[in-house]
């Protein structure tokens, strides 16, 4: 089992956001992330809260992003009941037969997510 936890900075992303806009967003996140982040009450801190999963998940994968693993080889979505999930784009980014678990919160300045790797 493999761990990886990140925290981000919310204002951060707020002036990364407002200086750049979608392009700042399409460096890292998917259209379907993107979708999401947009209909959310609180676009940044949804935003910063997949930045931090994706971060997460790379430190539990043990690769950080590399020519292997990029922003784009995986998806931080959210099922049925809001809860948000790992969708790997490249499969052959991710070890095959582990599942990989992840959890994010924010608040009023920061956002913070664990990504759980398990065999």
């Amino acid at each position: 089992m493999e761990v990886g936890v990140d925290i981000v900075d919310l204002d951060r992303i707020e002036t990364l956001y407002s200086r750049f806009g979608m392009r700042f967003l399409q460096r890292f996140l998917s259209e379907g992330e993107i979708a999401i982040c947009m209909h959310k009450p609180q676009v940044v801190a949804s935003v910063a809260g997949r930045f931090a999963a994706k971060e997460a998940v790379v430190k539990a994968l043990g690769t950080g992003f590399s020519a292997k693993v990029h922003w784009k080889s995986f998806e931080i979505l959210n099922d049925e009941r809001g809860r948000p999930f790992v969708r790997p784009v490249d499969a052959a980014s991710f070890p095959e037969g582990q599942r990989m678990k992840i959890s994010i919160a924010h608040d009023r300045t920061s956002a913070i997510a664990m990504a759980l790797l398990e065999p």
